[in-house]
């Protein structure tokens, strides 16, 4: 799962507070809300989140840069009041309980697209801009999916914010599974692991000395082949075969949507490091529906946890299909722009969007070699590796048109929602999902 971008901080003047625009935000289905917050915070390299909104519970995460978090821990220390950092997108929510959207420019020059409904901040909005354009066709879009949401006028918004303070939303710093530890626990296993590895660590140290003086030149050589940072990175990225989607559409179809009472509300599958992690959240619609009923009903395999009268989550877990890069035929820029987005520009009727960002270097690990060879490596000419952000929703059915040509792509994420829908058309279903995923490329 990719990390989330670092989060921009503005100043509340005369307050001592910052708020913080440009969080990531995710649905949390599951009973242990804390602990499902602060695992996937961990999965995305999070510094600090906030849970919020009703019934619907979402998670906002963000990543203040490392000079940002020496400031405030030196705050801390000298004794003086903690600085509040508030969530902007939450204080929006929680202003505007029976929801709305608004585009806002803000004091550096950029803007910022807001939505929530609810109460609960809309996953893909707290975006911010570098452009007007660019902002005004994303709340298009917006407006596309959720044509009832009121608007709210920036200047009333942004003076309403600047005067909010709600420890709702307030970020909170991300502990590591390590500093939840209690502190007597913690220094127990570090005597423990100190007193087992220092022998023998001073013994490899010691046995290392001689090589270290005159290392052989075919070592040498060998080195050099084992550090070519482009193979490194073919070597180290995988992607998704190209029928996972499939599979992935198969499972999720397993869900009934209406069972002994119980009626499926979403669902979701998120990508780990050699399997999908899935879920489903059912609440009880009938007043004769049991859990009993529902646990026996469950498939083999699946776990299913209530909450506890009237909601339950079902969750499973599949093995996802990988291969390496190296191993792959990338295609060429030009072969995507002329092949797959053609695919996709007729296919793009039967989805509400299909988004397809513009191609970024997916970055080349530094290679541990000496000045010299570094710098000779550097005149060669090697592969240029890009990605492409992806991202398509509409209608569950319209998912079973995608074309074969997506063979280099790395999915992250699979999610369903329940819309009853007034007139279902092409682009519009009471089953709608939404794909997010990269695809890979080269020059």
């Amino acid at each position: 799962m990719d990390r989330v971008p670092h989060t921009l901080l503005l100043d509340c003047p005369g307050t001592g507070r910052l708020l913080a625009f440009g969080l990531r935000w995710f649905a949390l289905i599951g009973s242990d809300v804390p602990a499902l917050a602060r695992a996937r915070g961990r999965r995305l390299r999070a510094s600090h989140y906030v849970v919020g909104g009703a019934p619907a519970t979402m998670a906002g995460y963000g990543r203040l840069r490392p000079q940002r978090r020496g400031g405030l821990r030196g705050r801390r220390a000298s004794g003086r009041d903690a600085i509040s950092i508030q969530a902007a997108a939450q204080l929006f929510a929680l202003l505007y309980p029976d929801g709305g959207h608004s585009l806002l420019r803000l004091p550096d020059g950029r803007h910022w697209l807001v939505a929530a409904q609810r109460g609960t901040v809309l996953s893909q909005t707290d975006r911010v801009f570098a452009s007007r354009d660019e902002a005004l066709r994303e709340q298009a879009q917006l407006l596309a999916q959720r044509p009832a949401l009121p608007p709210r006028e920036a200047d009333a918004v942004w003076a309403a914010m600047l005067q909010a303070v709600d420890p709702a939303a307030r970020l909170a710093p991300l502990p590591s599974r390590w500093a939840e530890l209690p502190l007597v626990l913690r220094l127990f296993m570090g005597c423990i692991a100190l007193s087992a590895l220092a022998p023998p660590l001073w013994r490899a140290l010691e046995a290392l000395r001689p090589a270290r003086e005159a290392p052989a030149p075919d070592l040498a050589e060998g080195r050099q082949a084992r550090d070519d940072p482009y193979l490194a990175l073919l070597r180290t990225t995988a992607a998704h075969a190209p029928s996972e989607i499939t599979r992935l559409l198969a499972s999720v179809g397993k869900l009934p949507i209406q069972v002994q009472g119980w009626a499926l509300r979403r669902a979701q599958c998120l990508a780990e490091a050699q399997r999908w992690a899935c879920s489903a959240a059912y609440v009880r619609v009938h007043p004769h529906a049991t859990n009993q009923a529902l646990h026996v009903l469950r498939p083999a395999g699946w776990g299913l946890s209530f909450q506890p009268m009237d909601a339950a989550t079902l969750s499973w877990r599949m093995a996802s299909g990988q291969a390496w890069l190296a191993d792959s035929s990338l295609p060429t820029g030009l072969q995507v722009d002329t092949g797959l987005v053609v695919a996709l520009q007729r296919l793009q009727p039967a989805f509400s969007a299909v988004v397809l960002a513009a191609a970024q270097p997916l970055p080349v690990p530094p290679a541990p070699m000496p000045s010299a060879a570094h710098e000779a490596a550097s005149g060669q000419d090697g592969p240029r590796i890009h990605r492409r952000a992806l991202s398509l929703r509409g209608p569950l059915r319209s998912f079973a048109l995608l074309p074969d040509a997506i063979s280099t792509a790395r999915w992250s994420r699979l999610s369903l929602e329940i819309q009853p829908q007034p007139r279902p058309s092409l682009a519009a279903s009471t089953l709608i999902a939404e794909l997010q995923g990269e695809l890979y490329e080269q020059e």
